[in-house]
């Protein structure tokens, strides 16, 4: 086997490529994931909606637009990982680009977000430039990050915790952009959530605070594994060619991919789901900022059970169980009742109280109706309108939350806002749903890490940048995919936006949310069967370039 060239040094020491990390330096990589998530949240959750029901592009337009765009998106990451791989700073390989990038990320996420008055094919070029743009910006400044958590240590179980460190904070800001989002945009569209200030806006504060993460994350970490010398003089595609023929790097690249399209169809989803099927868009901040906490949870206790489990075998494990409840849900049936109305997405001039609270009318029934005031998220209070008869006029012109309690003759009450038992098992699935899909993303990338030594040791070249890209790569054709074959199912079924759905294009609106992620769950799992570098191999390796690097250094 080649052998690896002496350490770079720190104050006249070697670094120390299987250092112990310390809390600071964990939680500093973390904030920077927090600070991609401000945009790769509101561009998983919301952006096919935006872009249907705010900017106005149909959905089979919008199909063609995100597969385009991404494609093109994806071919920049090898691009980027050569670039990066070669280049040499004082600040080392990957950091510098956190300061270099983050001015022009924020540019592009204010632009995307920007709704000028254009003709139909006007705002259609718009989209496609400043989404390009846009994931340009994200491609220079994600794929060196992606690259630094390999750089930091080269200890498994280091790797392990720093993961789980930084998709606890990346699920974290995930919530915070799932749940603030829709009121956000309301708040800065004046009462609209389908304002195209509202959401401009949204993605200035966005990007602002991003800014500040990528600057915290540049000052607190320090990269200590170099590849061998000379290596910046090796074409990239040689780099490219040890990964293709790289089988547990294979194994990652596919389950990257079906892993996405599972991702990205919950995601763009859900504010069909609730709007159309639920007929609850107000739930829609709970459930994403939810989902994005189960996520969080399943990222945060992920390094514990790769302590006892390998990480293979508990990948397989959680994917056959994300597959399960997502049958369970598909069966989930619509509410017997509403509950609650959104006025904003109601024909209705009426509201019926009997209808809303699913009873008959009594004798002597007294009801209130209220109004629903958003403070935050899940934080909301409720103020008592005038009207108390069994029929609330609507005032169209004030859009609001609305719901009714009934004070029945033998002092009982009900309150038509308790959440019907269908969708009490709609949240309880997504959060056991997300909490085992969350294990997967530290956990793989510990793997895609585990790949780089893996090359090193086999190859005597580590392509840190490019393992890294060609694996994002594989991540935005997934969310190609899974974007593409959403809208375009849309398209094909009759979707036509703002009106309530029926048939075959409601139903297809369920099985995006539920049964298809489930089936391409299972596609995950079986991916695994071929993966063949094992915890227990991975530490050989380690255990063989530490002692190369010892020998190097004493000849």
């Amino acid at each position: 086997m080649p052998t690896n060239q002496t350490a770079p040094k720190s104050g006249g020491q070697p670094l120390d490529r299987t250092a112990k990390l310390s809390w600071g330096e964990k939680i500093g990589f973390g904030l920077g994931d927090a600070g991609f998530n401000f945009y790769w949240a509101i561009i998983g959750s919301y952006l096919v909606f935006f872009y249907t029901d705010v900017f106005g592009i149909s959905a089979a337009a919008a199909a063609t637009m995100v597969t385009l765009t991404k494609i093109i998106d994806a071919i920049t990451d090898p691009i980027m990982g050569g670039i990066a791989d070669r280049t040499q700073t004082r600040w080392g390989k990957f950091r510098p680009y956190l300061i270099w990038g983050a001015l022009p990320m924020m540019g592009a996420g204010i632009l995307t977000m920007s709704t000028p008055d254009l003709s139909d094919t006007g705002k259609l070029i718009w989209a496609y430039a400043t989404y390009c743009l846009l994931m340009l910006c994200y491609t220079i400044l994600n794929m060196p990050y992606n690259s630094l958590s390999a750089v930091l240590t080269a200890d498994t179980r280091e790797r392990s915790s720093l993961n789980s460190t930084r998709f606890f904070f990346a699920y974290f800001s995930s919530i915070i952009v799932g749940a603030a989002t829709p009121e956000l945009a309301e708040y800065f569209g004046d009462g609209d959530r389908y304002s195209a200030k509202g959401w401009q806006m949204t993605m200035v504060i966005y990007s602002v605070i991003a800014s500040c993460l990528f600057l915290v994350t540049f000052l607190s970490t320090k990269e200590r594994v170099q590849p061998p010398a000379n290596q910046e003089k090796a074409n990239p595609l040689s780099d490219l060619k040890d990964l293709f023929i790289c089988r547990p790097w294979l194994m990652l690249f596919v389950l990257a991919l079906v892993f996405m399209v599972t991702m990205t169809l919950r995601g763009s989803s859900a504010a069909y789901y609730f709007r159309y099927f639920v007929e609850r868009p107000d739930l829609l901040g709970n459930y994403i900022g939810l989902q994005m906490a189960g996520l969080m949870v399943g990222a945060l206790i992920a390094s514990t059970f790769t302590r006892f489990i390998d990480k293979r075998k508990l990948m397989m494990l959680l994917m056959c169980v994300v597959a399960a409840l997502s049958v369970v849900f598909t069966f989930i049936p619509k509410p017997s009742h509403l509950g609650v109305v959104d006025t904003l997405y109601t024909d209705a001039k009426v509201l019926d109280a009997d209808n809303l609270l699913g009873i008959e009318h009594r004798d002597g029934d007294v009801y209130q109706w209220l109004r629903h005031d958003k403070i935050f998220w899940i934080i909301k209070k409720r103020v008592p309108l005038e009207e108390t008869g069994p029929i609330l006029q609507l005032d169209k012109s004030k859009p609001a939350v609305i719901s009714v309690i009934v004070t029945r003759a033998d002092g009982t009450t009900k309150d038509s806002a308790d959440l019907p038992k269908e969708i009490v098992w709609m949240f309880a699935l997504n959060i056991l749903i997300s909490i085992a899909l969350g294990f997967k993303p530290p956990i793989t990338w510990a793997m895609y890490a585990d790949v780089a030594d893996y090359n090193e040791w086999k190859n005597g070249r580590r392509a840190t940048g490019m393992t890294f890209a060609a694996t994002t790569f594989s991540q935005k054709l997934g969310s190609a995919g899974g974007s593409a074959l959403m809208l375009s199912v849309l398209a094909a079924m009759g979707y036509q936006a703002g009106q309530m759905q029926a048939g075959a294009s409601l139903n297809s609106i369920v099985y995006m949310q539920t049964l298809i992620p489930g089936i391409f769950a299972l596609f995950t799992a079986a991916s695994l069967i071929f993966y063949n570098l094992s915890d227990a191999k991975v530490e050989m390796i380690q255990r063989e370039l530490k002692d190369r690097q010892a020998k190097s250094e004493s000849a």
